[in-house]
């Protein structure tokens, strides 16, 4: 009883973050960034850190934690900011989902310098010292209904902890000192960990078919390393019977823009990119390459800079008036601002994404940040079903070719849980 109390609780928290994140900023409200805390359960980019639920065995929603130890203590030296390892939860696959692999990137923001990075670094987006050894996964992405999620209901399903505060993207080899806390800046390396991890230990070698997709942070981390997880699970799967695994991204509100109005967002995420040390190794190899020849490999740690360059195919969510983009990016909610902060985002994602072929995207037009799956209905679809037909099909046989957009005026909150119409 005790155990079903507490998932009720975490299914009705995630809604009241779902209707906050539509409706806050209604109004003009700016989110806060850096909230650090239990008090603010880890707010940091409107994604909140929710300590997991454990449950039974038996519980079909069951997931196995396996933190990274020896990668942390080992020459990888992959470790949260704290120096603590690395984590992520798997729920086995069944029936035809047996060989099939959903993996989930943690969001919740980043450490714009080393005082937010040594005050992260005490809570759970900064470390995993008080994660429990189980969870339970079964909402949104990784809900086991058909109705709901019908490509990935009976996928093995992994949630990876997000705990290096750079969309794991830093590759600092040393740790740095700050107020007399010793941080790491090791993003890079625990990616390459937990990839060699799943891959080796939890079996997706033997996968037919991958989604690597997060939220927020870790929209950002797709869009970023969407390529180098494509590459890592060819490899591992080129001798399959079945032959090389079918992989595509999703990243959920992660094209954050490059702008730098009065929130100076775009200023301080160069500033992570710098003492964070990221690099080619980091973040897009191929945009890295571009853009140290222009001399702004800076620009690479950015979604609408990666996007460009990204070859796997790719399918985000992402909302045109994203809320949390409203008041720490764009700086503002009035109607003015949100619509020409709207029709830039939508020009970028057609120009830099969408220009290869073989990408997609969901832009509805629901003022929200993540939490929308199966709300905006576009096309007749809501998010679970576009992602179903774009990647079984592609986007060159459907009528849209892949480019779902609600293109809707805001704000639009009949856009959160229908077409807007």
């Amino acid at each position: 009883v005790h155990t079903s109390m507490n998932i009720i609780a975490l299914q009705f928290s995630r809604a009241m973050f779902f209707l906050a994140a539509c409706c806050a900023l209604a109004s003009g409200k700016t989110l806060v960034e850096h909230e650090y805390g239990a008090v603010n359960n880890q707010l940091d980019d409107g994604e909140p850190y929710t300590e997991s639920v454990e449950v039974p065995a038996s519980d079909p929603a069951f997931a196995q934690g396996y933190f990274l130890r020896d990668e942390a203590e080992g020459p990888e030296n992959a470790r949260c900011l704290d120096g603590t390892p690395a984590l992520y939860y798997h729920r086995k696959g069944t029936g035809s989902g047996i060989d099939k692999w959903f993996i989930h990137q943690q969001g919740g923001g980043w450490c714009y310098d080393l005082a937010s990075c040594v005050e992260r670094s005490k809570g759970g987006l900064g470390s995993t010292k008080t994660d429990k050894n189980t969870s339970s996964l079964n909402s949104g992405y990784t809900s086991l209904d058909p109705k709901q999620n019908p490509l990935m209901y009976n996928w093995n399903s992994i949630e990876v902890r997000y705990c290096d505060g750079a969309s794991v993207s830093g590759d600092k080899p040393m740790p740095t000192i700050y107020e007399n806390t010793t941080l790491h800046f090791r993003g890079r390396a625990i990616l390459d960990a937990e990839i060699k991890s799943i891959l080796s230990e939890r079996g997706m070698n033997k996968a037919t078919d991958v989604i690597v997709s997060g939220c927020s942070a870790g929209g950002l981390a797709t869009f970023l390393h969407c390529d180098h997880w494509a590459a890592a699970i060819a490899d591992a799967t080129k001798d399959n019977p079945n032959g090389v695994a079918k992989v595509a991204c999703m990243p959920d509100s992660g094209f954050f823009l490059d702008e730098d109005r009065a929130p100076l967002y775009g200023s301080k995420m160069r500033n992570v990119f710098k003492f964070q040390e990221s690099s080619s190794a980091g973040l897009n190899a191929k945009c890295v390459e571009a853009h140290t020849k222009s001399g702004d490999p800076e620009k690479c740690i950015f979604a609408q800079w990666a996007s460009e360059h990204i070859k796997t195919p790719t399918f985000p969510l992402q909302s045109a008036y994203d809320s949390w983009q409203t008041g720490n990016v764009a700086g503002g909610a009035d109607t003015i601002t949100e619509n020409a902060f709207g029709k830039n985002l939508t020009a970028l994602v057609k120009t830099m994404l969408l220009r290869q072929p073989q990408h997609g995207i969901f832009l509805d037009s629901c003022h929200h940040h993540c939490g929308a799956w199966n709300g905006p209905i576009i096309d007749g679809l809501g998010s679970g079903e576009a992602l179903n037909k774009w990647y079984t099909k592609g986007s060159a046989a459907l009528q849209n070719k892949g480019f779902f957009n609600q293109d809707k005026p805001y704000l639009c909150n009949a856009c959160c849980t229908g077409t807007g119409a």
